[in-house]
């Protein structure tokens, strides 16, 4: 028990730095920034949310909080874009919140659409950055990092309290690393 507190305790520190280097660097830029990735995070983070109150896991909750609010802010910078990206956002939100009013009905089902959800937040920008490796200068490579380490510490949570929470690590771990590695490869080419 010992354990997994130590281990919610860093997961909710980590999820609340993670998605700020992020939100940083798309002031600056929103070049290489996956819209899908920004839809698929808020969404996440709103399933994470009601199956932790669901489940009364305080800490759960807590970590999904900060998140939510960095992807409502990279939300509303890739809005302020193209209007194909605000229509595609505003029904990303709307979908989100029809979603979760209907998951929420069963738990099962709550858990099966966040595990699934969660496990693909990364995917848009790993294809993103996969195809495009050098126009990556509005991707944060330190939020991928501490992606990498929460989802490590979520893993290793999950693990020890509830393996519904330790599921989508298991995809969000390795391409968190794989999309930091091509991150920082990118901008440190741009450089020479």
């Amino acid at each position: 028990m010992m354990l997994a507190t130590a281990l919610g305790v860093l997961g909710v520190v980590l999820n609340q730095l993670f998605i700020w280097p992020q939100v940083a660097r798309a002031r600056r830029s929103l070049v290489g920034l996956s819209p899908g990735t920004v839809v698929a995070g808020w969404f996440a983070r709103v399933l994470w949310s009601v199956y932790a109150v669901l489940v009364a896991d305080l800490k759960l909750a807590l970590g999904q909080v900060p998140i939510a609010l960095g992807f409502l802010i990279l939300a509303v910078l890739l809005g302020r874009g193209r209007v194909e990206t605000r229509r595609f956002l505003v029904i990303g939100v709307v979908g989100t919140a029809v979603v979760c009013a209907a998951a929420s009905l069963s738990r099962p089902v709550l858990a099966v659409v966040a595990v699934a959800v969660a496990a693909v937040v990364n995917l848009p920008q790993l294809v993103q950055v996969l195809r495009d490796p050098e126009r990556v200068s509005g991707v944060s490579s330190l939020m991928y990092w501490l992606i990498a380490a929460a989802s490590a510490t979520w893993l290793g949570y999950g693990a020890v309290t509830d393996w519904v929470i330790a599921l989508p690590h298991l995809v969000l771990l390795p391409s968190g690393v794989i999309v930091a590695v091509i991150a920082t490869r990118g901008r440190a080419a741009g450089r020479t």
